[in-house]
């Protein structure tokens, strides 16, 4: 029994590892890309929006994506209902949309739109972080 409990235990630990850490408001992920000096990773999502979906259970679930993704920058999801965010800046009529801000909120790339397959999203934005 206390063997499986750790295995449990350990299994969650990975899965944890293997996912990113995202923030749920642009301004907390602004305030945290300034303080630590690394860009924001923006995915801009529509409610309702099956690209989306596809895009976070497919690219963004990627084990080397999510581990750059983690270590380099400040991931946050921005939903367009909500209007939280800079929308002048991060204007697009595609979903998703995946933008590279930088903590100046200057646009450093994007935006790469619908279901950015891993090797792309690897070549536009992660490898020349």
């Amino acid at each position: 029994m206390r063997g499986f409990v750790l295995f449990v235990i350990f299994a969650c630990t990975l899965t944890y590892a293997q996912t990113i850490r995202w923030h749920g408001s642009f301004d907390s992920a602004l305030e945290v890309s300034q303080k630590e000096n690394k860009p924001m990773f923006v995915v801009l999502v529509s409610r309702g929006c099956l690209e989306c979906r596809e895009l976070f259970a497919t690219t963004l679930r990627e084990k080397k994506i999510v581990v750059s993704i983690n270590e380099k920058m400040v991931p946050v999801i921005v939903t367009k209902e909500n209007e939280d965010y800079p929308i002048e800046l991060l204007y697009t009529l595609e979903y998703p949309a995946i933008f590279l801000l930088s903590p100046e909120e200057v646009l450093l790339k994007g935006p790469l739109c619908g279901v950015v397959d891993a090797a792309l999203l690897e070549k536009e934005l992660l490898d020349e972080r």
